[in-house]
């Protein structure tokens, strides 16, 4: 379960809102216990409530998709922001994404959202997620 405070604009996030369906929606909007989304579809921006979002674990394919590069045969993903600057994600044992600076670990993230989060306080700009 997500609060609504732990989401910015733009994030990605899962819910069952929708007839049934496991689905992932963007934040358009943010209240104190709700965010409005996109629809799937496309037709209109419902609201969802906490007990409603999910986080999406993070995955191989969904740090593919977000520009991470595959650097060793144990399932580490990185995604260079600059020369001195990247995040490294292990999905080894309990999934682990960290900054590193000089390999020095900072931060552990789970979901998609708080990688969006983590990468846009790092560069002030938007992580492209090809979902």
């Amino acid at each position: 379960m997500i609060s609504a405070s732990d989401l910015r604009i733009g994030n990605y996030v899962a819910s069952d809102h929708f007839k049934d369906r496991d689905v992932i929606v963007k934040v358009r909007l943010i209240g104190q216990d709700q965010a409005i989304v996109e629809h799937p579809n496309g037709l209109s921006e419902p609201m969802l409530y906490k007990g409603e979002m999910r986080g999406i674990t993070l995955t191989e394919d969904l740090l593919l998709k977000c520009g991470f590069i595959d650097i060793s045969s144990y399932k580490d993903f990185r995604l260079v922001i600059n020369e001195d600057l990247y995040i490294e994600v292990s999905l080894r044992k309990n999934i682990n994404a960290y900054v590193s600076v000089s390999d020095i670990d900072i931060i552990n993230v789970i979901y998609l959202h708080q990688l969006q989060n983590l990468y846009f306080a790092l560069t002030g700009k938007e992580l492209e997620v090809k979902l």
